[in-house]
């Protein structure tokens, strides 16, 4: 390669070498590089380049400066990262940043600081601005709470670890570093348990090799009455009274475990018991391949029934066929329990994996957006019960992760 760029810089040096054509320019050098060729001393250059080609082709970069709103003036130090995944970096003197990654990304654009509201910008992959702008975080007193509930601190932090973690083998094995910068309250009148913290929650997960930090933006726990009660608080924070659970994060993964070929096997198991398996299997039209059966009103059925498919621009969009008994869905009050929300579904699946690995599915929309690594878009609107149900942040892989 160098033989021909010491001559002249023109980009379509190599374009006349790898299609034959001879410049007489070039016709010393270009004869000269088919001699090396035959000799095999070169040939590596040309899987150089295809091999840069595949991998440049599709990477996508994301740069930005971000700045404080107020003063208009760049912030350092700005922990800028893509939500869920281990892609992640910091902001520099003048407030610059960039992200690469080998494809776009079902996520969220996240900036965090310890002096600034955390920022989230969706679709970080559309039309994104030059200036990126972050407030200030104002200085508050912390309100009084009115009213105590009957539980301890311990009896709160083991039912949050429970939820949030999750009981799994992940799940158990997961610790919070910093428990302490955890709000937790129970609300006796709706026996719901709340959860808030100012500092990320920072996780370490020593099944899964990962560190994790949370921004946790939302948490509570729907428990049922004790037995045939009326009384509203009486009630336990034990799993078998949970009725639902939600929360909702932000999160970026630090690999602590990149070689150990143990803890990779535990990864792929854990990732094909996973939701996001089971969307990009559906999108790639691969569910049987990948050993799952779709079952409506208890019988196995073809998903192309159901799912409509249509490539985009780097995604691909799965959308309910209307009109089938997919969409003859229970009534509200069966689902409200489940699904916390007043909205007929407008579709219902069981999904088995393998032999007696069962989650459910819920559509509260009729279509969604699903990337290469099966992360889809409308999570609010899209719920799930049985294994993918069960899941927690304590079996949480980054959302780029492959097996």
């Amino acid at each position: 390669m160098y033989l021909l760029i010491h001559m002249k810089r023109r980009i379509y040096i190599d374009m006349s070498v790898v299609v034959g054509f001879f410049d007489k320019e070039f016709a010393k050098a270009t004869k000269a590089l088919f001699e090396r060729l035959e000799n095999r001393e070169v040939i590596f250059v040309f899987i150089v380049i295809i091999l840069w080609w595949s991998c440049t082709v599709n990477a996508q970069i994301i740069t930005g400066i971000v700045c404080d709103k107020a003063t208009k003036l760049p912030v350092s130090d700005v922990y800028v990262y893509l939500d869920g995944t281990t892609i992640h970096t910091i902001t520099n003197a003048s407030g610059k940043f960039e992200l690469t990654t080998n494809s776009i990304i079902n996520t969220k654009l996240v900036m965090h600081h310890l002096s600034y509201n955390t920022a989230i910008i969706d679709n970080p992959f559309g039309v994104l601005p030059d200036t990126l702008f972050i407030e200030e975080m104002a200085k508050t007193i912390p309100a009084l709470t009115i009213g105590v509930d009957r539980f301890t601190r311990r009896q709160k932090m083991k039912a949050f670890y429970d939820q949030f973690l999750g009981t799994t083998r992940a799940g158990r094995s997961a610790t919070i570093v910093n428990h302490d910068d955890i709000y937790l309250k129970v609300d006796m009148q709706t026996r719901r348990l709340y959860a808030s913290s100012d500092n990320p929650i920072v996780v370490v997960n020593n099944y899964l090799g990962y560190q994790v930090t949370f921004s946790l933006v939302d948490f509570w726990v729907q428990y049922g009455n004790m037995g045939n009660s009326r009384n509203s608080e009486h009630f336990s924070l034990d799993n078998n009274n949970v009725l639902s659970s939600f929360f909702a994060v932000t999160s970026s993964f630090v690999d602590l475990a990149p070689d150990n070929r143990r803890i990779k096997q535990r990864r792929d198991n854990v990732y094909e018991r996973s939701s996001s398996y089971f969307f990009k299997s559906l999108a790639n039209d691969a569910l049987k391949d990948n050993n799952y059966t779709v079952y409506n009103r208890s019988f196995p059925v073809n998903h192309k029934q159901y799912f409509a498919t249509k490539d985009t621009i780097g995604l691909t969009m799965i959308r309910i066929i209307p009109g089938t008994d997919i969409n003859r869905s229970p009534s509200i009050n069966r689902l409200s329990l489940v699904t916390n929300r007043e909205q007929r579904p407008l579709g219902i699946i069981s999904v088995l994996y393998g032999r007696n690995v069962r989650s459910d599915i819920i559509f509260l929309t009729d279509s969604f957006l699903v990337d290469q690594y099966g992360n889809f878009n409308q999570i609010e609107n899209i719920i799930f019960t049985g294994q993918f149900g069960e899941n927690r942040a304590g079996d949480m892989l980054p959302i780029n992760y492959e097996p």
